[in-house]
């Protein structure tokens, strides 16, 4: 809204930049003006150079808390999103996995689904679930990186079934051997159990790779009520790599020339080092096992470390101080991190004051010298600043006219390489076109409140965007809940139609987010049907010199728009010039011929189920719905749609079959193929007991008088209504 009142707001380019021509009349007076700005400045440089030369030691002690909390807040959002990767996995497979945790033996999925965390989260170690039976199910990443499962049948034990896989994943081998384990005594499984939500649990070293590490468990719950414990999920989560980035935050400060010699490290209540940049040293040999190294274990000298961690304890957990080591001083922080994080851990950060302060005085003697420089420069610099100023003043008028009138990202960097693009008129190309729109949308908005129309709205289009933008689609505008596409302009690329197949069949997806986003605000689901059309169109800047926009018109984007008419909610039908651009790598799942208006002779459309090659983007395949016949046919009247106008003559008709959205009816008259259609249903004395429904035929389905129709719209009363016909009349 914005842009457009930037754009109907500018007038001819005589009265646009009025003001901007005024100021260049006084080049004069803005030259002596930079010139003894500059004078003032390069004098208070001086005299600020000399005054803080005494008195900024104390200034970079206090901008350092600056740097400690950057530290401290990239450490724990670092450790956030690695920890939490488990948390989400965890807490997604326990409400997922329900009744199936009671057949870990025999539930392939399961087990094909703890794979598949594994693979695309190489943080994780293993994956481990238990249930009350005693039965184990586990995934293990081994070294070579290859997963194999570890199976338990509780019946059997101790009996421990092992599958070793390649790394393509196909099984190679299979040992049995004998292993005293019950998950049901593990910490992990005890300590969900007993919580009843996620768990962690304490550092602890790995016997695979003898690497520190911790566990986060999850309970798995069924019942009516979610209250019957069926097992428990385990992730184990080296923390290897949080001292990896430690480590590369070491020396981040040390390439930065902030300090040489800073540490960073984190240690939990117990004393015990979580993670520390050198990663052999969370970790100490007792014995023959490995085990947490405390802080105060630390081999180095001197110990700074261990000497920083004693004073934060002696002064009742200050988060920061000063402190000296053999005569050295030190400045100290340790911050606890947040509670949503349910862990005890600090993190410590110590850097030698030196660091900070040593680099400011030798700093403040250069600036003495590069203030008498900046001086004999002045004259210099203010007349390039001047000429500079002409170019931006010329650069910034471009861009806020741009920015104005373009909302596309590629449209503003095609325009910004040539002034030529804000000049009205356009060219003529092949583009592949693609129009989406909600089936029945418009029924479903006299029902809602105006801003429940909106968000629904939003919700759909904030979705699809972010897929059109994925495929670089340029989206030329949205019409309501319709949204118009272009692949090929500004920029045009060999793929552009298969981009735009590869676009419709992800927007498909998607539309299992919207719906339940859809849920969680209260809003009903909606289906959605995309047309696509490729061949010549112009495209370019449309409008006038006071309001233009960058768009496209032709013949076939009112195909596109045809095309898309004849969907239904979830279907994508594109044209024969668009499979011919795509080639054989789509799965065409129908073909109809059409007659749509404007159109001299017939044609090809094709349902697109999915495409192949790079893109590898798939629907799940249709099956045709087995109808239910009904004991007794429901009653129906209807009237034919004629585009988005309702023709006057009512007809009778009768539902003989029925299966979710799909049904046969059969009537007297002959209605045409992708005909659309408002239905409503009778009672068995003939009065309207639910009303605007909305179907589409798709085909005769046992001779000429019966059809078979896909309802595209049925308000929530309707489904109310059919239900309890339904009940009557199965």
């Amino acid at each position: 809204m914005e842009s457009s009142k930037r754009v109907s707001n500018m007038s001819s380019k005589t009265k646009k930049f009025k003001p901007f021509s005024k100021l260049m009349d006084r080049e004069g007076f803005i030259f002596d003006f930079i010139f003894v700005c500059l004078t003032f400045l390069v004098v208070a440089v001086m005299f600020v150079t000399g005054y803080s030369y005494y008195k900024n030691s104390n200034a970079i002690l206090v901008l350092s808390e600056d740097l400690i909390d950057q530290i401290n807040k990239r450490v724990i959002q670092n450790t956030k999103n690695y920890l939490f990767t488990a948390v989400d996995m965890t807490e997604l497979s326990s409400r997922v996995a329900g009744e199936g945790v009671d057949s870990l033996l025999s539930n392939q999925s399961l087990s094909s689904l703890m794979i598949a965390v594994l693979r695309l989260h190489p943080q994780l170690n293993m994956f481990n679930i238990g249930n009350e039976q005693g039965d184990f199910l586990m995934q293990k990443r081994m070294e070579d990186g290859t997963i194999a499962t570890k199976l338990i049948d509780h019946a059997t034990a101790p009996k421990v079934t092992w599958t070793y896989r390649n790394k393509n994943g196909d099984v190679v081998s299979t040992d049995v051997v004998e292993e005293s384990y019950d998950p049901r005594a593990r910490p992990w499984y005890k300590g969900a159990k007993q919580a009843g939500k996620l768990f962690w649990s304490d550092v602890y070293i790995f016997n695979t790779g003898k690497v520190p590490g911790i566990t986060a468990s999850s309970p798995v719950y069924s019942g009516e009520e979610l209250k019957q414990l069926k097992g428990v999920f385990g992730l184990d989560i080296p923390l290897i790599e949080i001292s990896d980035f430690l480590n590369e935050l070491r020396d981040e400060l040390k390439h930065q020339k902030i300090s040489d010699s800073a540490t960073v490290y984190i240690v939990n209540s117990k004393d015990e080092i979580v993670a520390y940049p050198d990663i052999k040293q969370p970790m100490i040999l007792e014995g023959d096992k490995f085990r947490p190294r405390r802080v105060s274990e630390l081999e180095m000298d001197p110990p700074i470390i261990p000497e920083s961690y004693n004073e934060y304890k002696r002064l009742k957990n200050q988060t920061k101080f000063n402190f000296k080591v053999e005569g050295k001083k030190y400045i100290a922080s340790y911050i606890p991190f947040p509670k949503e994080l349910e862990k005890d851990w600090t993190i410590g950060l110590v850097v030698p004051e030196k660091d900070l302060i040593g680099p400011i005085k030798e700093t403040n003697r250069m600036n003495f010298t590069i203030s008498l420089v900046i001086l004999l420069a002045a004259m210099g610099l203010a007349i390039i600043l001047n000429r500079l100023k002409k170019a931006l003043q010329v650069r910034n008028r471009f861009i806020r006219e741009i920015f104005g009138k373009y909302l596309s990202d590629d449209i503003v960097n095609s325009i910004l390489e040539s002034p030529k693009g804000l000049v009205l008129g356009g060219e003529k190309r092949v583009v592949t076109i693609m129009m989406t729109d909600l089936r029945g949308f418009t029924s479903i908005s006299e029902r809602l409140p105006a801003e429940s129309c909106v968000g629904m709205i939003n919700v759909y289009l904030d979705i699809m965007t972010e897929v059109i933008l994925k495929y670089h689609g340029t989206i030329d505008e949205f019409i309501g809940d319709a949204i118009l596409v272009i692949f090929g302009a500004p920029i045009q690329r060999d793929d552009d139609a298969k981009r735009a197949v590869a676009c419709a069949l992800e927007m498909q997806q998607a539309m299992r987010d919207v719906n339940q986003k859809n849920k969680e605000l209260g809003y009903p689901e909606v289906q959605m049907g995309i047309g696509i059309n490729t061949g010549d169109i112009v495209v370019g800047n449309i409008g006038s010199s006071k309001r233009m926009k960058y768009g496209v018109v032709g013949s076939n984007v009112n195909l596109t728009s045809r095309i898309e008419s004849y969907t239904v909610g979830g279907q994508i039908l594109v044209s024969q010039s668009t499979i011919d651009s795509c080639g054989p790598i789509l799965r065409i799942d129908d073909q109809m011929e059409v007659m749509p208006k404007g159109v001299k002779e017939p044609i090809t459309i094709s349902e697109i189920g999915g495409i192949g090659g790079e893109f590898d983007v798939y629907l799940p395949e249709k099956e045709q719905l087995k109808l239910k016949k009904l004991t007794k046919p429901i009653l129906v009247e209807f009237i034919i749609l004629a585009g988005k106008h309702a023709s006057t003559d009512t007809h009778k008709a009768q539902i003989l079959s029925i299966a979710d959205r799909e049904a046969a009816v059969q009537t007297s008259i002959a209605i045409e193929k992708l005909n659309n259609l408002k239905v409503s249903l009778l009672n068995e004395a003939g009065e309207i007991v639910a009303a605007d429904m909305y179907a589409k035929v798709m085909g005769n389905e046992e001779g000429a008088s019966t059809y078979r129709i896909n309802f595209t719209s049925i308000p929530q009363e309707a489904k109310i209504g059919l239900e309890e016909l339904l009940k009557i009349h199965s």
